[in-house]
This record gives C-alpha cells, structure tokens and sequence, in this order.
C-alpha cells in the first residue's frame, strides 16, 4: 500500500434501529471508500437483514406473551359459557320443565355475546399464530 492508499478515509455506515421503545440497536460498518456499489448494497443489505432480525426477536417474546394471555382468556371463556348452559339448564329443570330449555330474551343476548367474545378469542389467536410463524421464519434467516 502507498503512503496515499492508506490516508483516504473510509466510508463508515450506521444503522440503528428502535427494537423496544426503550431500547435502540446501533450497527456500524465500514468500507473502502472506492468500493464497488456491489460491495455497498451488500454491506447495507447485511445490516437491515440483521436488524430486522432483532426485531423479530422482540416481537417473537411479545406474540408469546400475547399467545398466553389469550388463551388463558379464552378458557375462561369457555369455562364462563359452559357454568352459564349449566345454570340455564338447572333453572330449567327446577321449574319442572320438560324438553330443551327455552331462553329468555336476556338469556339469549348474554349467551350471543358470550359465544361473541370466544369467537373474538378464537380469531385472535389464529392471527397471533400467523404473526409467530411470520417472525419465527425471520430470526430463522
């Protein structure tokens, strides 16, 4: 290397991304100055690619997290619903009823909303599972 080779600067790169709202992830990276646009673009790519990475991981931990608690929800959901067709059912045959139960008006908006609400459950979680799958294949690479 010449004396001049080795006074032309770099080209230095940072890249920072937001992964958490209190938590930021600076890259740096450095290139010869005269490099190809080829060698650029590669060196950029690496670095988003790593950084989407990151971010994936951290939504992996808060889609778990999500994952949990709507399913933890959804089974007292389910278990809300089948105490209220139980109580339904015992009202019934203590009024010396035969047949099915017929519900009252109120009976029937609560139990729809009820079945409403598991169904809101349902749907989440199966948008959650996707959003898993999604980020799971972008920390896999």
């Amino acid at each position: 290397m010449s004396e001049v080779d080795e006074k032309i600067p770099s080209i230095g790169i940072s890249y920072q991304i937001q992964t958490r709202p209190s938590r930021t992830l600076v890259m740096q990276a450095f290139v010869e100055r005269d490099c190809e646009k080829a060698v650029l673009d590669k060196l950029l790519d690496k670095l988003r690619d790593a950084a989407e990475r990151q971010q994936a991981w951290e939504k992996l931990d808060d889609i778990r997290m999500e994952i949990k608690r709507a399913t933890s929800a959804g089974e007292k959901q389910a278990a809300m619903i089948l105490k209220a067709d139980e109580e339904i059912k015992l009202e019934w045959d203590r009024g010396n009823r035969r047949g099915d139960p017929r519900l009252t008006q109120q009976q029937i908006q609560k139990q729809r909303q009820a079945y409403e609400v598991a169904e809101n459950i349902k749907q989440q979680l199966e948008i959650l599972a996707a959003d898993l799958a999604k980020y799971e294949a972008i920390v896999a690479g």
